[in-house]
């Protein structure tokens, strides 16, 4: 299954405590999610291939695109599974910013 990308104004961001650190946050589909990496519109495609690899390992993931950048949002239920294939997958993005 394909991740689901959404334009960022559809996106209600909230603030929470995750992994020790205020993170942003979203409700979409009956799933919370939380913001792993914001890159640059210019790296998109290198951010959805590596949503696509989340959703082949059913880690729940989500893209949100704003003109200027894009995010990639993983559901909390796979956040264990999320961090170790971020850890393995993101050599050249930079971390996400707040």
């Amino acid at each position: 299954m394909l991740p689901k990308v959404l334009p960022e104004s559809r996106i209600q961001v909230f603030k929470f405590w995750f992994n020790g650190a205020l993170q942003d946050g979203t409700h979409y589909a009956n799933e919370l999610y939380y913001r792993a990496l914001t890159v640059e519109a210019g790296k998109r495609t290198r951010l959805y291939h590596l949503a696509c690899k989340f959703s082949e390992q059913q880690a729940g993931a989500l893209v949100s695109i704003a003109d200027d950048q894009c995010s990639l949002w993983i559901s909390l239920r796979s956040q264990m599974m999320a961090a170790q294939l971020l850890q393995q997958r993101i050599a050249g993005l930079p971390r996400p910013h707040l």
